[in-house]
């Protein structure tokens, strides 16, 4: 009797049944790499023309960008 348990016991235990095989599905696709982090763009300090009448000097600092910008609005004036 305990030879018959002990072969039920093994034959139901899902580790020693037979397991199905499973294939291996492919990879998902892998997705294109996200755009390269823009670099932080340098900051450039220019004295304030407007602000006279003082030792202190006040400074405007801006992007290089946006010194462009400010250059070429004021060159098509």
């Amino acid at each position: 009797m305990t030879m018959l348990l002990a072969a039920l016991l093994v034959a139901s235990n899902p580790a020693v049944a037979a397991q199905p095989q499973v294939q291996a599905q492919p990879a998902a696709p892998v997705a294109p790499p996200a755009a390269a982090p823009r670099k932080k763009e340098r900051m450039i300090c220019r004295d304030d023309p407007e602000f006279t009448g003082t030792r202190v000097v006040k400074q405007i600092c801006k992007p290089k960008s946006e010194w462009d910008r400010t250059t070429a609005e004021g060159a098509s004036n």
